[in-house]
């Protein structure tokens, strides 16, 4: 029996390959698609679509092109390495405009004569350029000189620049700025949540045909702790755990079969986890350190108006005599010493991402995967006969588990 017949399921419910019929309609892909058609519908010019790796561009672009294959001309750039002439060779071709002489003022009047054209005939013309992060300054100068072809009344092309966070950094740089400003519609696709991470599994699985297999809940915590919620690692990880589920007989898929995966994933992904969840924490992390230093400065200006003016002293009334206290024998007390308070040590993570194992051993079973920054106290330590420490730590609302020394980082906490 295969790995499908096993589940009971028709085709492969996590492959890597983008297909529209596995889209995963959340608000923000949704969103994401209604921004498109909303910018091509009113000829707002320009639209930017930003997103991480994985995080399903490729996707929302064949379902964005079936959507308008039957009322527009679509030229798609998706090999953006070209030089500005390439470029402008590739989308002529790419909307079938035949040209006689590879004059560019000639390709571009005729261009412009393809333009007219269409728009009376109320079809749209739209340019997407994949992967656009990789297009050359030059060439990204020459999309804003192709938006310049426009009537008095309307925009006669629309272009979509999608790719990774790096382009909207240069966007807005000074070379850029003219561009930047004539981009009118600006997406972003971010990674799932947690709630969003279980949702997409169990879609998956309903579209490839149900079968039997399950994702317990812990399960799939772990898959969108390990993935960060980028749905190509979502696949991945979730493909991986349902094989070592199928080799040991499982139908369920436990957060066990989820951490064997983990052996197999390379340091390079859990580099890039580490990095989305960094990001995702570091809105918060500013907010908070934002709150603190607003309280602190109103908590100062609250004391400082509390205070009796400096230099105001207080007279004795007229005809008032004031009295001294008698004078009392001073009584010395012996000093007090604090008890020593309690040293606790916790352990800080000093790599991208680490794993913490069942045992002080690098055979023993991964637990979990942590980030670095993050602290754990310490509860134990051993050192093997090599002369390898590790530390026993504490995880919150997990247990206890084992952490080698030379990936954290040891101090104390009083």
């Amino acid at each position: 029996m295969d790995y499908l017949d096993f589940f009971n399921l028709k085709e492969d419910p996590f492959g890597l390959t983008p297909d529209s019929h596995y889209f995963y309609p959340s608000k923000m892909h949704n969103d994401v698609l209604a921004t498109l058609d909303y910018a091509v519908e009113q000829k707002e010019g320009f639209s930017l679509i930003i997103g991480e790796p994985g995080t399903g561009k490729t996707t929302i672009l064949k379902i964005f092109i079936d959507r308008w294959k039957e009322r527009a001309e679509i030229a798609l750039i998706m090999t953006p390495r070209l030089s500005s002439e390439e470029l402008l060779q590739a989308i002529l071709d790419d909307l079938n405009i035949r040209l006689e002489t590879a004059n560019k003022n000639e390709m571009i009047k005729t261009f412009r004569d393809f333009l007219i054209a269409r728009s009376l005939a109320d079809t749209r013309v739209i340019i997407i350029v994949d992967e656009a992060q990789n297009l050359s300054d030059g060439c990204l100068e020459e999309l804003r000189l192709l938006s310049n072809l426009e009537t008095e009344k309307e925009k006669l092309l629309q272009i979509i620049l999608v790719g990774q966070p790096e382009l909207q950094r240069r966007l807005h740089s000074e070379g850029l700025r003219q561009l930047d400003q004539r981009i009118s519609i600006r997406a972003t696709l971010r990674s799932l949540t947690e709630v969003e991470t279980s949702d997409y599994i169990s879609f998956r699985l309903i579209k490839a045909g149900k079968g039997s297999a399950i994702f317990n809940e812990n399960a799939k915590k772990m898959i969108h702790r390990l993935s960060g919620g980028i749905p190509r690692l979502i696949n991945l990880t979730a493909s991986r755990a349902m094989m070592v589920a199928y080799i040991g007989s499982s139908n369920q898929i436990l957060k066990r079969h989820i951490l064997d995966t983990v052996k197999h994933i390379p340091e390079a992904q859990l580099k890039s986890i580490s990095r989305h969840r960094t990001l995702r924490y570091a809105a918060a992390t500013l907010l908070l350190i934002s709150l603190i230093l607003v309280s602190f400065i109103g908590y100062n200006t609250l004391q400082y108006n509390s205070k009796p003016p400096q230099g105001t002293t207080h007279s004795v009334p007229q005809n008032v005599t004031a009295k001294t206290p008698p004078e009392k024998p001073e009584t010395l007390s012996a000093p007090t010493q604090d008890a020593p308070a309690a040293v606790q040590r916790v352990a800080t993570v000093t790599v991208n991402a680490a794993r913490v194992r069942e045992g002080p051993s690098l055979h023993a079973d991964v637990a979990d995967i942590v980030s670095k920054g993050d602290s754990f106290e310490i509860t134990d330590e051993w050192t093997e006969a090599s002369g390898n420490r590790w530390y026993k730590v504490r995880l919150p609302d997990e247990g206890e588990y084992w952490i080698a020394s030379y990936i954290v980082k040891v101090g104390s906490l009083r």
